[in-house]
């Protein structure tokens, strides 16, 4: 089951139906609506639009009774404390939970208020978004996940073997990390720099991707990130923050926005916690002057600890 069928959670439940896996989708509105009429469709930067005729896609109103093997958590941060009932209900003694969302703490959440399930900590690369009822686009064909715990572990090996297995059969990287922290943060260095650039400017990706004071300002925030990873002992190089946060800015489609400038013109509820103000709270937690995050964090109503 995927809780959410947004840009991640729809393109992870087009992948797997289109690989023939069970696979449902929990979903509400106008989306639900058009997917349960007309099936999903997904277009991918550069590749022939698919669509999947007839995916499951339910309300949460509409699980009754069942259970799944493996729950894919891809809401929003701020959204968590709304689905707690609908994780614990869709699950099963064994069945792997796993949060992929832009937030350091997601799983650690999950543990503390559903302590009987097997939750793990994950990130996904992946450059996705709600395009319109019924359809998710994608920006580029990066589309890995990466989840596990802080050590190594052989709990529920042969049910982890498996979803690796047939999410790769789908052509989705998969990948177990006993330095879990460290990856969800290396992954939020690309996710966030180019979210506060983005968003404080109200620029698209084509603007960060020549010369400039938008790629040189993405470029000043990466090596902030670096200074909290070092400070917080994350043993990320320097290399392996900015070098793979570029080539993946690089990657994109040129009219790629982040996901919080769409959620601030629409008025919605945004994540400017985890993305601007959670990076600020670790730099000064350790002690690390972040000066272009806090001057991007403060214009979004960021607080000072002190």
């Amino acid at each position: 089951m995927v809780i959410g069928a947004g840009g991640t959670g729809g393109l992870i439940g087009a992948y797997l139906a289109r690989g023939k896996k069970d696979v449902t989708l929990i979903a509400r509105g106008q989306h639900l609506k058009a997917m349960k009429e007309s099936g999903l469709t997904v277009k991918t930067y550069g590749h022939t639009p698919f669509t999947i005729k007839g995916i499951k896609a339910i309300s949460e109103d509409e699980l009754g009774d069942q259970k799944f093997d493996i729950v894919f958590v891809t809401v929003k941060a701020y959204s968590l404390r709304d689905i707690l009932a609908l994780i614990e209900k869709a699950c099963h003694s064994t069945t792997l939970v796993i949060p992929i969302l832009n937030s350091l703490g997601a799983g650690t959440y999950l543990r503390e208020k559903l302590p009987k399930l097997q939750i793990y900590d994950g990130c996904i690369y992946i450059t996705g978004y709600l395009s319109a009822p019924g359809e998710v686009s994608q920006n580029n064909t990066i589309f890995r996940i990466v989840y596990g715990f802080n050590e190594e572990s052989s709990k529920n090996q042969k049910e982890r073997l498996i979803m690796e297995e047939e999410l790769r059969e789908c052509g989705i990287r998969v990948k177990y990390s006993s330095v879990i922290t460290s990856e969800i943060f290396r992954k939020l260095c690309f996710t966030s720099a180019f979210a506060a650039v983005a968003a404080y400017y109200d620029k698209q990706a084509s603007d960060l991707q020549i010369p400039g004071m938008y790629r040189d300002l993405f470029i000043c925030l990466l090596e902030e990130l670096y200074q909290i990873s070092a400070a917080a002992g994350f043993s990320l190089g320097r290399n392996e923050i900015s070098e793979s946060s570029v080539k993946i800015l690089d990657s994109l489609s040129p009219d790629f926005t982040a996901s919080i400038q769409k959620d601030l013109k629409q008025g919605k509820p945004d994540e400017r916690e985890q993305l601007l103000f959670d990076i600020v709270r670790l730099a000064e937690r350790n002690k690390v002057k972040v000066p272009q995050y806090l001057k991007i964090a403060q214009y979004f109503g960021y607080t000072p600890l002190n």
